[in-house]
């Protein structure tokens, strides 16, 4: 399913503009007939006797056809909400190979290259300033963990805006590039909790909460009005995780960083894949698994049999690696950069599986 979602968002966005639409005009019922000749043409091309070949199947294309309906209308108000205009989809990293981003000196000879694609990259111009944010469709229920960022776990969306930025300042010469939001999007068509008699404006306010991008936005006024307008004190927003209380402070909910923070983390994770890299040249390949809270390294892992690795044999254990609050976590990013910057030597070790 996650293949597909991909595919017919990225048809569809290929799609309005032939047909003379944005991303903020296009009427529903023109949304709706792209999505549907999207799927369509993916399933031909991906094989009816796989997509069409069970009652089964054919239900969970009608399915799909649905959570794509809302995705669509939902990305469109998240759009219409704010200031932030898309710039790019599905960019692919070889398309753009130049850049440091996933390009990571490992020593004076050797490089590691990075591969991946930003399923959505947004930008607001500011002046001198070029705000980016990056979105990533997800059709589980990721959610951005700061925890599992510091221990190498969970790296994939900080490369994104990493590489992001980078190229957007390429693509604006003469604009600086700063860091709006890094989000995940989740691909799906929630239930809601209702009861009879309420409004269709309310049970769209429901959904809207539920589908809300999930991840960290940057924590200045005038940016999280760029992303949603419609954010003011004492209020919720229906667009990214941040809301605002009576007193016009931001919500302890709120999922937040400053400029600051934001580089701290950057700078963080590139350090962290520096580090991942080397270890990969030099050839560690040892069974050590990392357990976090309830989840390890082997819930979802393709090569259980032929790693072998079993707790009840004497010797096999799980690396487990401890958890912190957000501000001890903010804290030891920053500890770390001070290190990198005084040019003493970290001596730590990276803690992916």
């Amino acid at each position: 399913m996650g293949n597909v979602f991909h595919a017919v968002l990225e048809s569809f966005a290929d799609k309005l503009p032939v047909e003379g639409y944005t991303w903020f005009d296009f009427p529903k019922e023109v949304g709706e007939r792209l999505v549907k000749e999207c799927l369509e043409n993916y399933a031909a091309a991906y094989g009816e006797t796989v997509l069409y070949s069970s009652k089964r199947n054919e239900y969970l294309i009608t399915r799909m056809e649905r959570i794509l309906d809302r995705t669509v209308q939902t990305l469109q108000y998240q759009l219409q909400q704010g200031a932030f205009t898309p710039e790019n989809f599905e960019m692919s990293f070889e398309m753009a190979s130049d850049l440091d981003a996933v390009n990571i000196t490992l020593s004076e000879e050797e490089k590691m290259r990075l591969i991946g694609r930003i399923d959505r990259i947004e930008t607001c111009e500011r002046q001198d300033k070029l705000y980016v944010k990056v979105i990533d469709y997800k059709s589980g229920n990721t959610a951005l963990d700061l925890t599992s960022v510091y221990h190498g776990l969970q790296l994939q969306l900080i490369v994104y805006l990493n590489a992001a930025l980078e190229l957007e300042e390429k693509n604006h010469p003469g604009k600086h590039a700063e860091p709006a939001g890094m989000f995940y999007y989740h691909v799906k068509d929630p239930l809601v909790d209702g009861k009879p008699g309420d409004e269709e404006e309310e049970i769209e306010r429901k959904l809207l909460e539920k589908l809300k991008v999930d991840g960290l936005v940057r924590a200045e006024e005038k940016i999280l009005k760029d992303l949603d307008r419609e954010l003011e004190a004492g209020k919720k927003s229906l667009v990214i995780p941040a809301a605002y209380n009576k007193n016009g402070s931001l919500s302890s909910r709120s999922k937040t960083a400053s400029k600051e923070q934001f580089e701290e983390l950057c700078a963080y994770v590139n350090d962290k894949i520096r580090e991942n890299g080397t270890r990969i040249l030099g050839g560690e390949m040892e069974k050590n698994p990392y357990k976090l809270k309830q989840r390890t390294a082997c819930d979802y892992c393709s090569f259980k049999e032929i790693c072998g690795f079993d707790e009840k044999q004497e010797g096999n254990s799980f690396r487990r690696l401890p958890t912190f609050s957000d501000e001890e976590l903010w804290k030891k990013m920053r500890e770390k950069g001070e290190k990198k910057d005084g040019n003493e030597v970290d001596t730590g070790t990276a803690e992916g599986h």
